[in-house]
């Protein structure tokens, strides 16, 4: 089970340890010092929000005393940004004119304070979320342009490919950010989910589309909700839209989907065709933003802080211009859920009161930042008060409350309502038997629960699967006990060496998780499968200069490696390593729950990434001209290996058959499939000399393969300090005879008419 943990620092700081990064490291305010090559970059940057909202280029930006020059800055916000504030939101791109990032983050988002005397409002209202759901992960930075300090500002992860990747496992779906254009009381349904029509300009100004497509899709999306409703679960992770809209009422978060304008969150089209919400921009978190919208679809007034304290936690139930939350909360199992996780969100952090230990430790950290900021939107003296008490605001949004005044009241109002009062089912004994099943066979999950009607198991095989949720049972029929004893079984097959797990009991009135973070945090079990020896594993096909073949989860060309499994047994790969390199055979290490079906191939990407999302990625990639690779076990006994030169543009080397065969570059490529060994030919697409040389290390024979015209001339094999010691003329015989050679490494020479090299290392074992 992922580890369910209460501190919101710890979580932060496990978080910032996984990615190995300290960019977003929670107790430490960065330093962001901006440098312009001219006095007026106010003006600049206001004349071009005005307009193109292009970027305005900085000679250079340091953070943290790392010095990255000619990057992309702008102002960016709606409410946010005024013309007139000398400190206004920014978006750095740190590779607007030059590929390069900062601990792997290209794109900054700066957020500069704005209607939060407290100045803790996003960064404590994304440690929160983070707990239930993915999130961007949030700090300080201190800024400075030219010389001069602008401000503190929090600093928000940006909702790109690299949190895509780190997510959702692929980047290359379609992104919507559901933003408005120009926010505010003309702005409409905003980005409501609302179906309007099949033609996208009737969306395109409620709805900020990242991708290069993906319109069809959107439409299709509203088009199932909003008429279809009851097959939306097929498209949209609802679990996932449960979390968003119970974080936004137990935390007064109405400038979102849940207020009059339906916006601040962006939808991603995954692998698995389903829509992921992710919230964004929470500076107007607890109750700044008091606008919450009328049944009529119009914008409504504002709320007061005691019509805040006392929000409903059935908002927009009846309203259809609400269409997420009035299409899907409308069905009881589902409005039980969504409960179910207020309850949890406002139990682990108001009703114990845990959220003000985090919320007292964030204003001591920015407080000095504060004290020295002259261009902080309230006083010293407000920023103190602002978690206690309520601020003046001339604002539309009328007074600011505190945090305090409003979550205490607010986490008691809630407990005490209709729908909190229902009594939940509980869920107990929550068991995998076996806790470790091999692979292929069955295993059971059993549960204790009481007062239910039914019980669900929620399970997926792999992190970027989706969860499927399937009934149990109590009757004694299902590996449960004895028939109603409150005891819940189901089996399921073992296929895959990873199995997340949770259950969810419903009643006629209330639901219940188990853990009760579901689906954001699981159980597990890793089940035990037979590992693969050196002899029934393969090299089947790669290929090393993927220009317009398949692409990977980011929707790049990139090389990518097959091994093959030569046996009728499914067989793990937590023993077995891929290299490019003789010096270092165990350079990359398939991950624990990596596996190939019986007589299956598994493809891997070799990138340079060393990440697993949908696929594998190994920390290397190859090289065209010349390159070796090498299937090792952890014993070092070579497996397979492969040696090429000058490879074929989006060709594949190629064993055929499958898993024994000899090597063969074709155009015929097979990634994850058995290879077409009938008419391999390489000449429809490009005629240059290919040689190829296999295995490598080798004992006895050294096979190689001459393609594309190659005029060989000779063959030489030289040994370490140069001497020849092996000489061949061409023959009809595609193998060099190397046995007489003393165990080492050599160089084999393949010399054409023109006395032309090309050289390869072999290993003679």
């Amino acid at each position: 089970m992922k580890k369910i943990l209460l501190s919101i620092f710890v979580i932060v700081s496990l978080i910032a340890k996984t990615r190995a990064q300290t960019f977003y490291d929670l107790n430490t305010i960065q330093e962001i010092k901006i440098y312009f090559g001219f006095s007026n970059w106010d003006y600049r940057m206001d004349t071009s929000i005005a307009g193109s909202e292009s970027y305005t280029n900085a000679d250079s930006i340091v953070i943290n005393g790392t010095n990255l020059p000619n990057c992309g800055v702008r102002f960016k916000g709606n409410s946010s940004y005024n013309a007139n504030n000398a400190k206004n939101p920014l978006h750095i791109k740190l590779d607007n004119s030059i590929n390069q990032n900062y601990q792997g983050y290209e794109d900054i988002k700066l957020s500069n304070g704005y209607s939060d005397p407290s100045m803790i409002r996003e960064v404590l209202s994304y440690q929160i979320l983070r707990q239930y759901m993915d999130a961007p992960l949030s700090n300080y930075t201190k800024v400075y342009i030219n010389g001069t300090y602008i401000g503190i500002y929090s600093n928000d992860e940006n909702i790109g490919n690299e949190f895509l990747d780190a997510h959702y496992y692929s980047s290359a779906g379609t992104l919507v950010k559901c933003n408005p254009e120009n926010a505010g009381p003309t702005s409409g349904t905003g980005s409501s989910l609302l179906y309007v029509s099949n033609d996208s300009a009737d969306y395109d100004t409620n709805y900020d589309m990242k991708s290069d497509f993906g319109w069809k899709n959107l439409i299709n999306l509203c088009d199932t909700l909003n008429n279809n409703t009851a097959s939306i679960n097929n498209m949209l992770d609802i679990d996932r839209c449960f979390w968003m809209l119970a974080f936004n009422d137990v935390l007064v978060n109405l400038d979102s989907y849940s207020g009059s304008f339906r916006q601040n969150y962006y939808l991603y089209r995954n692998h698995k065709a389903q829509w992921i919400p992710t919230i964004w921009d929470l500076n107007m978190s607890f109750g700044s933003f008091t606008m919450v919208g009328s049944n009529t679809g119009g914008m409504g007034g504002g709320l007061s802080l005691a019509t805040m304290q006392t929000l409903t936690p059935t908002l927009h139930f009846a309203d259809s211009n609400w269409p997420l939350i009035n299409k899907l909360l409308n069905t009881s199992i589902y409005k039980h859920m969504y409960i179910a996780h207020m309850r949890t969100i406002n139990n682990e952090n108001f009703v114990n009161s845990n959220y003000q230990n985090t919320a007292n430790a964030l204003q001591s950290l920015v407080d000095n930042a504060v004290s020295t900021d002259n261009n902080f939107f309230y006083t010293y003296a407000q920023f103190q008060a602002a978690l206690t008490s309520s601020t003046a605001s001339g604002g539309p949004m009328g007074n600011i409350p505190g945090i305090y005044e409003l979550m205490d009241t607010r986490a008691t109002y809630l407990n005490s309502t209709t729908e909190f009062l229902q009594i939940p089912p509980t869920i107990t004994n929550v068991l995998a038997n076996p806790l470790t099943p091999v692979f292929g066979s069955t295993v059971t999950f059993n549960a204790t629960v009481t007062n239910t009607t039914t019980v669900y198991l929620g399970y997926r095989n792999i992190k970027s699967d989706r969860f499927s949720r399937i009934q149990m049972f109590d009757d004694g029929a299902h590996n449960d006990g004895a028939s109603n004893d409150n005891v819940f079984g189901i089996s399921i097959p073992v296929s895959s060496l990873e199995i997340q797990y949770y259950i969810y009991a419903d009643n006629a009135n209330a639901g219940m998780f188990s853990p009760e973070r579901a689906e954001h945090e699981f159980y597990e079990i890793h089940p035990s499968i037979t590992l693969a020896t050196q002899n029934e594993i393969a090299l089947n096909e790669y290929s090393a200069d993927n220009q317009n073949g398949i692409e990977n989860e980011d929707g790049k060309h990139r090389d990518w490696i097959e091994v093959y499994n030569k046996t009728s047994n499914a067989l793990g790969l937590a023993n077995i390593y891929l290299s490019d390199d003789l010096n270092d055979l165990q350079k990359w290490k398939f991950p624990d729950i990596a596996f190939i079906p019986a007589n299956g191939h598994l493809l891997v990407w070799a990138d340079d990434k060393d990440i697993t999302l949908i696929d594998y990625h190994t920390n290397f990639n190859l090289n065209s001209v010349i390159d070796s690779l090498f299937l090792v076990n952890d014993l070092f006994a070579i497996a397979d290996s492969s040696t090429f030169s000058s490879f074929v543009t989006d060709a594949s080397f190629a064993r055929c058959p499958d898993g024994t065969g000899l090597f063969q570059f074709t155009s015929s490529l097979t990634p994850r499939a058995t290879n077409i060994c009938t008419g391999v030919s390489v000449d429809a697409i490009n005629n240059q000399p290919v040689i190829s040389v296999y295995p490598n290390p080798a004992s006895d024979k050294l096979n190689y393969s001459l393609q594309n015209n190659f005029d060989l001339n000779k063959i030489e094999i030289n040994n370490l300090i140069g001497q020849l010691v092996y000489q061949k003329n061409p023959d009809t015989n595609p193998s060099i005879d190397i046995s007489n050679l003393s165990l080492g490494i050599y160089f084999v020479s393949f010399i054409d008419l023109g006395g032309a090299r090309q050289i390869f290392k072999i290993i003679k074992d």
